[in-house]
């Protein structure tokens, strides 16, 4: 088996929701990778300000905001904002809804108004929740937005998408979701990024947990799911590995003997 590029889901797969950075085992594993000359990504549902920086490592691309944006160094590799009919539509649902958005665009993201649970959800990935601008923000969503940030369980998905029609939910948590475009997906982008790179399907490989990352799992080559993932991971995938907090990647990496 030839594998030549690694794409890692970041909460849930590299690091533990517990804790902000990566364990030793994992930073060798992934300095070991670079060593043998294999391309590794983030793929993840963050904007390229919010990615994680891991001291020790440094990742050849990204995979942001679920699929819609990926570039590696100065090249944007692919990306896709939100039809802007849809962007209006989806703020009317949630004002109909008495509920706030995080609109999320290349270089910043800006909230309709406060909401804890939001406040949770961006936490996770370090990010301070911006202060509520409701003009500024009116006008933010007029330009390309990537990503809206949602709170709320399934039961609440069809309220806010209703007549929008290029929007579908990617969700990774219970408690809130991120709404992106329909036709864009970690797979898609890895689709994407294999042909910049001219590097075959099978010859790549991806880690992850969530419900976002299912697709990518099964797209790849060889696709890992962390021991914690959702069934549905876990059923696409090729490999069920340990828990993140057992250093799952490290030891996905050695049973495939690619370390």
């Amino acid at each position: 088996m030839v594998i030549r590029i690694i794409f890692f889901d970041v909460d849930g797969t590299l690091k533990s929701f517990n804790n902000k950075g990566i364990t030793e085992a994992v930073l060798q594993a992934l300095q070991a990778l670079k060593e043998k000359g294999i391309k590794i990504f983030l793929a993840t549902g963050r904007a390229p300000y919010a990615v994680p920086k891991f001291e020790g490592i440094s990742f050849d691309g990204y995979v942001c905001f679920n699929g819609a944006y990926c570039y590696a160094g100065k090249d944007i590799i692919f990306s896709k904002p939100l039809d802007k009919k849809d962007v209006q539509q989806l703020f009317r649902n949630a004002k109909e809804l008495n509920e706030p958005l995080v609109a999320a665009g290349e270089s910043e993201m800006n909230v309709s108004g406060h909401n804890k649970i939001l406040e949770e959800y961006l936490g996770v990935a370090n990010v301070k929740y911006p202060a509520t601008d409701l003009d500024y923000f009116k006008k933010f969503i007029e330009g390309d937005i990537y990503q809206f940030m949602v709170s709320g369980g399934p039961e609440k998905d069809n309220h806010y998408l209703k007549d929008c029609k290029h929007l579908k939910v990617a969700r990774w948590w219970q408690h809130a979701f991120d709404v992106v475009a329909d036709d864009c997906s970690k797979s898609m982008a890895i689709q994407k990024v294999l042909e910049f790179y001219n590097i075959k399907r099978e010859e790549s490989m991806a880690f992850g947990d969530g419900g976002n990352d299912e697709d990518m799992i099964e797209y790849v080559g060889v696709g890992v799911a962390m021991g914690d993932a959702t069934d549905s991971v876990k059923k696409v995938a090729d490999y069920i590995t340990d828990t993140v907090d057992d250093d799952g990647v490290v030891t996905a990496l050695k049973y495939f003997k690619i370390l």
